[in-house]
C-alpha cells in the first residue's frame, strides 16, 4: 500500500451504538488481529447509531460479554450516523432492514454501500438472510444467541473480504 491508500472501512451500525454495533465494532478488531494481522492495515473498523447520541459508552453487560470474549470496549464512545460516516465508509453494515431503510432515507448517498449484516457477501439461499438479534434488556440466551450469530458473520465477511482480496 502506497502512502496515500486509502483503508477498506466497513462501519458496523445499530440503533444506539452501544451494544450491537459497539461489540461487533470491538469484535471486528480483535479478529483482525488475532486471525488476519496483515489485514489491520488494510481495514478500519467504524461503529455508529442510527438513534445514536454522541458520547455514550457501551452497556455494561455488552462489555462484561466483550471482556470474557478476550477484548474491552472501554474506550468506546458512540457516534450517530453523519455524512462524514457514510462518505467514508466502504460499506455499512446494518443490523435490521428498519436501520438500512432509515439510513437510506436520510442518506441516499449510502445505495449500493448499506446491507444488513447478513445481506453483504452472501452466497446462500437469500431466505436465510435475517436480522441480528437485539439483546439489549434479554437474559443470557438471547446474548448467546447474539454472539453466536455476530461471530459466524464476522468470519464469513472477512473470508468472503479474502477471497476478493480486499484483506
Amino acid at each position: 500500500m502506497g502512502l496515500f491508500s486509502k483503508k477498506f472501512t466497513i462501519v458496523v451500525v445499530c440503533k444506539a451504538n452501544i451494544t450491537r454495533s459497539a461489540y461487533l465494532h470491538g469484535y471486528m478488531e480483535n479478529y483482525l488481529k488475532d486471525h488476519m494481522p496483515y489485514a489491520r492495515k488494510k481495514v478500519r473498523i467504524l461503529s455508529a447509531g442510527v438513534q445514536a447520541r454522541s458520547g455514550g459508552s457501551a452497556s455494561q453487560v455488552v462489555k462484561h460479554v466483550a471482556k470474557i470474549n478476550g477484548f474491552s470496549l472501554r474506550g468506546h464512545h458512540s457516534d450517530p450516523m453523519s455524512r462524514k460516516i457514510v462518505k467514508e465508509a466502504d460499506v455499512i453494515l446494518v443490523m435490521e432492514q428498519y436501520q438500512k431503510d432509515a439510513i437510506l432515507e436520510r442518506f441516499p448517498k449510502a445505495e449500493g454501500k448499506t446491507f444488513r449484516m447478513m445481506e453483504y457477501l452472501w452466497t446462500g439461499d437469500a431466505d436465510e438472510i435475517r436480522d441480528i438479534p437485539d439483546p439489549t434488556g434479554q437474559n443470557l440466551v438471547d446474548y448467546e444467541e447474539f454472539m453466536d450469530i455476530a461471530h459466524a458473520e464476522v468470519d464469513r465477511i472477512f473470508r468472503e473480504l479474502g477471497r476478493e482480496g480486499v484483506l
